[in-house]
Protein backbone atom coordinates (compact mmCIF):
# COMPACT_ATOMS: atom_id res chain seq x y z
CA UNK A 1 0.00 0.00 0.00
CA UNK A 2 2.72 2.44 0.73
CA UNK A 3 4.27 2.70 -2.76
CA UNK A 4 0.75 3.12 -4.24
CA UNK A 5 -1.27 5.39 -1.79
CA UNK A 6 -0.78 8.52 -1.22
CA UNK A 7 0.78 8.86 2.31
CA UNK A 8 -1.84 10.80 3.74
CA UNK A 9 -4.58 8.02 2.43
CA UNK A 10 -2.08 5.28 3.81
CA UNK A 11 -2.19 6.72 6.92
CA UNK A 12 -5.62 7.07 7.52
CA UNK A 13 -5.73 3.20 6.29
CA UNK A 14 -3.18 2.17 9.14
CA UNK A 15 -5.03 3.57 11.20
CA UNK A 16 -8.05 1.91 10.92
CA UNK A 17 -6.27 -1.14 10.82
CA UNK A 18 -3.44 -1.43 13.06
CA UNK A 19 -5.75 -0.70 15.94
CA UNK A 20 -7.37 -4.14 15.05
CA UNK A 21 -4.13 -5.56 14.38
CA UNK A 22 -2.86 -4.76 18.23
CA UNK A 23 -6.37 -6.12 19.25
CA UNK A 24 -5.47 -9.49 17.71
CA UNK A 25 -1.71 -9.46 18.75
CA UNK A 26 -2.93 -9.19 22.42
CA UNK A 27 -5.76 -12.08 21.82
CA UNK A 28 -3.51 -14.45 20.14
CA UNK A 29 -0.87 -13.44 23.11
CA UNK A 30 -3.36 -14.21 25.93
CA UNK A 31 -4.22 -17.17 24.38
CA UNK A 32 -0.76 -18.53 24.25
CA UNK A 33 -0.13 -17.35 28.11
CA UNK A 34 -3.34 -19.27 28.72
CA UNK A 35 -2.60 -22.55 27.05
CA UNK A 36 0.77 -22.41 29.42
CA UNK A 37 -1.12 -21.88 32.46
CA UNK A 38 -2.72 -24.87 31.34
CA UNK A 39 -0.73 -27.04 29.69
CA UNK A 40 1.79 -26.77 32.82
CA UNK A 41 -0.66 -26.61 35.60
CA UNK A 42 -0.32 -23.40 36.86
CA UNK A 43 -3.42 -21.37 38.18
CA UNK A 44 -3.81 -17.81 36.94
CA UNK A 45 -3.32 -17.10 40.66
CA UNK A 46 -0.02 -18.58 41.38
CA UNK A 47 2.96 -15.95 41.73
CA UNK A 48 4.12 -14.53 38.99
CA UNK A 49 7.68 -16.79 40.06
CA UNK A 50 5.45 -19.72 38.99
CA UNK A 51 5.04 -18.47 35.61
CA UNK A 52 8.86 -16.96 35.24
CA UNK A 53 10.05 -20.24 36.09
CA UNK A 54 10.25 -21.63 32.55
CA UNK A 55 12.01 -19.15 29.40
CA UNK A 56 8.40 -20.41 27.42
CA UNK A 57 6.15 -18.02 30.51
CA UNK A 58 8.60 -14.82 30.96
CA UNK A 59 8.51 -14.63 26.54
CA UNK A 60 4.81 -15.07 26.90
CA UNK A 61 4.71 -12.22 29.78
CA UNK A 62 6.72 -10.11 27.36
CA UNK A 63 4.21 -10.87 24.59
CA UNK A 64 0.84 -9.95 26.29
CA UNK A 65 2.56 -6.54 27.98
CA UNK A 66 3.85 -5.55 24.87
CA UNK A 67 1.10 -6.21 23.05
CA UNK A 68 -1.46 -4.79 25.64
CA UNK A 69 1.40 -1.51 25.64
CA UNK A 70 1.35 -1.15 22.02
CA UNK A 71 -2.89 -1.38 22.08
CA UNK A 72 -3.52 1.17 24.79
CA UNK A 73 -0.71 3.49 24.54
CA UNK A 74 1.69 3.32 21.28
CA UNK A 75 -1.21 2.95 18.73
CA UNK A 76 -3.06 4.89 19.60
CA UNK A 77 -0.26 8.14 20.40
CA UNK A 78 1.24 7.56 17.29
CA UNK A 79 -2.28 7.88 15.26
CA UNK A 80 -2.91 11.06 16.66
CA UNK A 81 0.31 12.45 16.10
CA UNK A 82 0.25 11.69 12.40
CA UNK A 83 -3.13 13.59 12.06
CA UNK A 84 -1.84 16.23 13.77
CA UNK A 85 1.61 16.23 10.92
CA UNK A 86 -1.62 15.97 8.49
CA UNK A 87 -2.65 18.85 9.41
CA UNK A 88 0.10 20.63 9.80
CA UNK A 89 0.62 19.77 6.35
CA UNK A 90 -2.68 20.81 4.96
CA UNK A 91 -2.15 24.02 6.86
CA UNK A 92 1.38 25.13 5.03
CA UNK A 93 -0.12 23.60 1.55
CA UNK A 94 2.54 20.96 1.43
CA UNK A 95 1.95 18.64 -1.46
CA UNK A 96 1.17 14.95 -0.57
CA UNK A 97 3.11 12.39 -2.62
CA UNK A 98 3.46 8.06 -2.79
CA UNK A 99 5.66 6.56 -1.34
CA UNK A 100 7.55 9.49 0.63
CA UNK A 101 8.32 10.69 3.78
CA UNK A 102 6.48 13.76 5.19
CA UNK A 103 7.47 16.72 3.17
CA UNK A 104 7.38 18.73 6.69
CA UNK A 105 10.62 17.47 7.35
CA UNK A 106 13.01 19.50 4.33
CA UNK A 107 10.04 22.06 4.40
CA UNK A 108 11.33 25.67 4.38
CA UNK A 109 7.43 26.98 5.77
CA UNK A 110 7.71 24.11 9.01
CA UNK A 111 8.36 25.99 12.41
CA UNK A 112 10.71 23.78 15.13
CA UNK A 113 7.00 23.21 16.79
CA UNK A 114 5.85 21.57 13.34
CA UNK A 115 9.15 19.95 12.82
CA UNK A 116 8.78 18.43 16.41
CA UNK A 117 5.38 17.15 16.57
CA UNK A 118 7.01 14.93 13.51
CA UNK A 119 9.52 14.15 15.65
CA UNK A 120 7.36 12.42 17.95
CA UNK A 121 5.22 10.90 15.61
CA UNK A 122 8.42 9.01 14.29
CA UNK A 123 9.50 8.44 17.54
CA UNK A 124 6.16 7.04 18.83
CA UNK A 125 6.12 4.96 15.45
CA UNK A 126 9.38 3.11 15.29
CA UNK A 127 8.70 1.99 19.42
CA UNK A 128 5.51 0.97 18.40
CA UNK A 129 6.66 -1.08 15.53
CA UNK A 130 9.75 -2.38 17.81
CA UNK A 131 7.15 -3.58 20.56
CA UNK A 132 5.14 -5.62 17.53
CA UNK A 133 8.52 -7.08 16.66
CA UNK A 134 8.89 -8.37 20.29
CA UNK A 135 5.78 -9.40 20.78
CA UNK A 136 5.87 -11.24 17.51
CA UNK A 137 9.23 -12.60 18.52
CA UNK A 138 8.04 -13.39 21.90
CA UNK A 139 5.63 -15.56 20.65
CA UNK A 140 7.93 -17.23 18.30
CA UNK A 141 10.06 -18.32 20.91
CA UNK A 142 7.17 -19.98 22.48
CA UNK A 143 6.82 -21.72 19.47
CA UNK A 144 10.14 -23.00 19.43
CA UNK A 145 9.90 -24.08 23.07
CA UNK A 146 6.88 -26.21 22.12
CA UNK A 147 8.49 -27.51 18.85
CA UNK A 148 11.80 -28.47 20.03
CA UNK A 149 10.13 -31.18 21.88
CA UNK A 150 8.37 -32.70 19.27
CA UNK A 151 9.43 -36.62 17.45
CA UNK A 152 8.51 -37.39 14.37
Amino acid sequence: MFRTLKRRTFGKVQSKLFPKYAMLNTACSMISLATFLHLNGISPTDSLFGLCEKWEGISLVAAVASSVANSLYFIPATTRYMYEVHAIENSLNLEDGVGETSPLKNSDKASDADKRVLKMFNINHGISMLIGLVSTGACGAYLYFIGKDLKF
